[in-house]
């Protein structure tokens, strides 16, 4: 009251200056009109009159009683009331016409999501089959996100009512949207600016589905508008199951189906009340309620939806108490005792210390003896350590790899965004690998013994020798074996890529991915089959072991004699045999003899009869080779197979495998398909052959690679297998920095490799032979129950004697022959027993006196 007589007061006294001031100016006005001179004076100066004090009438008027006084107190109080309603009512409708706004623009805005259209990231499963035909689940995948989708109807119904009791009670009721718990929420966000909660299932849904999570009061209007459309659109059953499909869980689990693996180890049709009131209260926060990073959350957590459920009448009184008195039992360990009991996997699985610090869970120094490996100081770097997890074989590595390969040409993208799609798109592929072979092939493989104990482990390398490159030091010295086995139709049965354990998931694959010189099993590839498919030679034609020459121009260097240098055409001779000095013995020998001992001599001759752009041609157009146009196209890599960037062992075992399939080549494959979410096969195994050689021409190559393994002595006796006959081939690298052999028998094609990764050479003690030993020895457990097996003679072949002395078909006057091997397209003469028998038979019928010219 008494703010309101002194506003007064100021009032009157400012409405008698303005009268004062406005008389002024109307005389001054009349004055200068007048042309008078006036007195300017202040306002202030003039005299004011000294009034009566009054008591005060709070401009009333009259006198004031303490009724008047109270009437107008609350007149003002009301007056003031009302102000506010009125600025009350007026926000309202300014909110109202701005939500109006907003309805009508998002009623413009097309929100037509289909649930089925949806990018949804589901876990991708790899199958193989048993011995007995029935299908294993070997793998499942995933990227970032590790789901597996599943129908609603599959799912208990408990678990159902678990989720609507934690998450939106009203769920059934509501037609998207629970207006009681929005309209607190909203009171919520006005009065503590918060924004979260609230939201119904078809709401969570909505906001995963469209990744709008701005954290505002418009994406909550936004949410609301979208859930009222979802709802129209789509069955409360299409909406539940979606959510419970989309929902993360923690990690890479998303779904309900791959969470009840995650955390139960089990799938969710077997969830109890107990496990399911779990993962029903761990959404909200699966970083903070999950049982692994907190398990007293995880079971505060529980135990509410526990009396959600209950209280809403999904569970009994009796269900309600074993539900919580139930000891969940988690696929990992967990640590304490909330559940019930003490999980004492956990001080076991994480290697708790006398001290009682955690030591690293992810290596122990096992011995090689628990391993079931035979106890060796140089094996020990074949044990790998670190921070790793091996959930997968080298069969499944590389299965993966190349359908992510396939999968990119296919849809033509990177390979990185085909193993996202592979990882992330719910594909089913079935592999080709036979599990108990492959089994078997890794338990071999995982002792170095089986392919060291032969060879010396000296190191190379040009590490200074200190403990910071210890590691590093024995992973270079490593020498390293991988295997691989296929059928005739290029399907590979088991394959290892490297010795002892692997050094994790997707690791190095020498298998698949190591390219190294493949020496001299090229040349029943590139020479010999070429020369008989051409008729250029029979299996017991005649080759003088001579090397010849090249030009020095051609290939650089310095010689003298000793390299049997000839100035007078600046030519050196050249090639020499492995581990031979010399030039050759000069002597003719039968083609089969050229393969058996693998002579170098023999082999470039023949090349140059075949012609180095035919077997260039073989190798890269029919067999798939990929060599270098340049480098690779010369009598070395071709003859010798001494490629510039190598080959893979996968690569060798599919041109090898026409061999015995009658001259077929086909594309070797580690899975039969792959299926998309619908059903629909996206890749599958290419089982048509594409003609390499004639069949006869390779059946007679076979033979010749017979003789490899048959005859004592010979470079691939090793590999004999007893009643399974084996066509056998073995390669080394000029540079002794690679081993390989090559054996195939009527069902297999197997080949084994030694090398080191840094392609530097290998030291032997035992000799080349071991490596054909060595793939005997593992062949014979994989065919230790098999039945006697031969090669069937193709019918265009026919078997004959020849002439040990000329290789001519035996006359009734040769006395020394042996059986060989012909095409009926190409019989060898009838040796006639005499002058043929005479030392000009040789210039006469070969013509091999000149030393030849390699250019």
């Amino acid at each position: 009251i008494r703010i309101l007589i002194i506003k007064k007061r100021m009032r009157e006294k400012k409405r008698h200056c303005g009268k004062q001031l406005i008389l002024y100016f109307i005389q001054s006005r009349g004055a200068m009109n007048n042309d008078k001179k006036v007195k300017y004076v202040k306002i202030g100066d003039e005299p004011v009159q000294k009034k009566k004090k009054k008591k005060p009438d709070y401009g009333l008027g009259e006198k004031i009683t303490p009724a008047k006084v109270i009437l107008k107190t609350l007149g003002i109080i009301g007056t003031t009331v009302s102000a506010m309603v009125l600025v009350v009512i007026i926000a309202m409708c300014i909110v109202v016409t701005g939500l109006a706004l907003y309805v009508t623009q998002f009623a413009e805005t097309d929100f037509d999501v289909s649930l089925e259209d949806a990018e949804l990231n589901s876990s991708t499963f790899i199958y193989g089959y048993d011995s007995d035909g029935n299908e294993v689940q070997l793998k499942q995948l995933s990227s970032d996100e590790n789901r597996v989708l599943i129908k609603l109807e599959d799912l208990p119904q408990h678990v159902i009512d678990a989720f609507i009791s934690a998450e939106d009670a009203r769920f059934l009721e509501h037609e998207g949207v629970d207006w009681k718990r929005t309209v607190a929420v909203t009171v919520r966000m006005v009065v503590s600016g918060g924004t979260e909660g609230g939201s119904t299932i078809t709401q969570q849904l909505v906001r995963d589905i469209t990744g709008d999570k701005e954290v505002s009061i418009g994406r909550k209007l936004r949410e609301v508008f979208r859930a009222l459309e979802l709802e129209k659109k789509y069955s409360k059953k299409d909406i539940l199951e979606s959510y419970l499909n989309r929902i993360g869980f923690g990690g890479t689990s998303y779904g309900i189906a791959s969470a009840s693996i995650q955390y139960f180890d089990k799938t969710p049709d077997k969830l109890t009340v107990a496990e399911a009131a779990i993962l029903a209260g761990l959404i909200r926060s699966p970083s903070s309620f999950n049982p692994y990073a907190n398990l007293s959350k995880a079971r505060e957590k529980q135990l509410r939806c526990l009396d959600n459920m209950y209280e809403y009448g999904y569970l009994t009184t009796q269900e309600y108490n074993q539900a919580v008195k139930e000891q969940v039992k988690f696929r990992l360990p967990v640590k304490g005792d909330d559940f019930g009991y003490v999980d004492e996997r956990y001080n076991e699985f994480y290697g708790i210390q006398e001290d009682g610090e955690l030591s690293d869970p992810y290596y122990e120094n096992v011995s090689w003896e628990e391993l079931g490996v035979s106890e060796s100081e140089s094996y020990v770097p074949y044990k790998w350590k670190g921070n790793y997890e091996v959930s997968q074989n080298w069969y499944v590595d590389a299965a993966i790899d190349q359908i992510i390969t396939d999968l990119a040409e296919l849809k033509d993208i990177s390979k990185s965004a085909a193993r996202t799609l592979f990882y992330k798109g719910g594909y089913k592929a079935y592999l080709n690998m036979d599990i108990e072979m492959q089994n078997q092939l890794e338990e071999l493989f995982l002792d170095p013994s089986l392919c060291l104990k032969f060879y010396s482990s000296e190191p190379i390398t040009d590490l200074p020798e200190t403990a910071e490159n210890e590691i590093e030091i024995a992973k270079r010295n490593l020498m390293q074996g991988s295997f691989i086995i296929t059928n005739h139709s290029g399907t590979v049965l088991a394959l290892v890529g490297g010795l002892g354990e692997k050094e994790g998931d997707g690791c190095f694959n020498r298998a698949t991915m190591d390219t190294q010189t493949i020496g001299s099993t090229v040349k029943p590839l590139s020479v010999y089959s070429l020369a008989v498919e051409n008729n250029l030679l029979t299996y017991s034609t005649f080759l003088k072991d001579q090397s010849g020459k090249v030009s020095v121009g051609a290939i650089g260097g310095t010689y003298g004699p000793y390299d049997g240098y000839d100035p007078s055409d600046n030519t050196v001779r050249w090639p020499h045999n492995f581990q031979e000095t010399g030039f050759g013995d000069g002597l003719y020998y039968p083609a089969w003899y050229a393969v058996q001992k693998s002579k170098n001599t023999m082999a470039v001759y023949t090349l140059s009869l075949v012609g180095l752009q035919n077997a260039f041609n073989q190798l890269t157009e029919k067999l798939h080779f990929n060599l270098d146009p340049v480098n690779d196209f010369s009598y070395s890599p071709l003859a010798m197979g001494q490629f510039t960037e190598g080959v893979t062992l996968i690569s060798l075992a599919a041109a090898y495998a026409m061999i015995g399939n009658g001259g077929l080549y086909y594309h070797p494959y580690l899975y039969s398909k792959v299926v998309d979410q619908d059903g629909r096969i996206v890749l599958s195994q290419n089982t048509v052959g594409e003609r390499v050689i004639s069949s006869d021409t390779a059946y007679i190559t076979g033979r010749l690679m017979r003789k490899v393994v048959e005859d004592a002595g010979a470079s691939g006796s090793y590999a004999d297998l007893g009643n399974i006959e084996v066509l056998g081939k073995t390669g080394t690298a000029n540079d002794e920095s690679t081993y390989t052999f090559v054996g195939i028998t009527p069902e297999y094609v197997g080949c084994y490799r030694l090398s080191r990764d840094n392609h530097q050479a290998i030291y032997m003690n035992s000799g080349w032979q071991i490596i054909p030993k060595v793939w005997g020895d593992v062949m014979k457990v994989i065919t230790a129950d098999e039945p006697a097996q031969s090669f069937v003679k193709d019918p265009n072949v026919v078997i004959l004697d020849y002439c040990t002395k000329t290789g001519f078909i035996a006359g009734e006057n040769c006395t020394e022959t042996q059986k060989g091997y012909y095409r009926k397209s190409k019989i060898p003469q009838i040796c006639d027993g005499d002058k043929d028998h005479d030392s000009s038979y040789y210039v006469e019928h070969y013509g091999v006196n000149e030393i030849p010219l390699y250019d």
